[in-house]
């Protein structure tokens, strides 16, 4: 009689079952780093549109950008610069969780507001996208919704506040 080597069907599906395992582990993880992900893109974009802000205002001597958009105005007697193509090429994404309906905007709500610690919070609309004060010159995420960090936190962190946590 000649002996066979191999595995038998118990050792194949306790093998299965262990990668399986291991799949729906990683899989879970995967998500999380994908939402993850979007939102350290969401700040880097944010870290852009306020760098483009601070050298159009270095440029035009103390002014901010009325809007963020590609339309040369004029204040008084000065043409002053379109923000759109010079300082950046285009307005970025602001890319949020997956389960947040307006995950994916790059519309820029513009406000005027002064005192912008207490106001520009107000005003966010939750509608995604960037929201601009062109008094201030600061530019937040359109949006309340909690970062997925602080999801099951008490201390949240809100997508509008980026770059203003304390």
């Amino acid at each position: 009689m000649k002996k066979q080597n191999g595995f038998t069907l118990i050792e194949l599906i306790i093998v299965c079952a262990i990668i399986g395992l291991l799949s729906a582990i990683c899989i879970v993880r995967f998500v999380d780093l994908i939402d993850k992900a979007r939102e350290m893109v969401a700040k880097a974009n944010l870290c852009s549109l306020r760098a483009a802000i601070a050298i159009y205002y270095g440029d035009t001597k103390g002014l901010f950008p009325v809007s963020l958009d590609n339309v040369r105005r004029v204040r008084g007697d000065e043409t002053l610069p379109e923000f759109i193509p010079r300082y950046i090429q285009k307005i970025p994404m602001a890319s949020l969780r997956r389960k947040i309906p307006h995950n994916r905007s790059n519309n820029v709500t513009v406000i005027d507001t002064v005192n912008v610690d207490t106001e520009i919070t107000v005003e966010v609309t939750d509608i995604g996208g960037w929201i601009y004060s062109s008094v201030s010159g600061d530019i937040r995420i359109n949006c309340t919704c909690k970062d997925s960090a602080s999801l099951h936190k008490i201390d949240a962190v809100y997508y509008s506040n980026y770059g203003h946590e304390e």
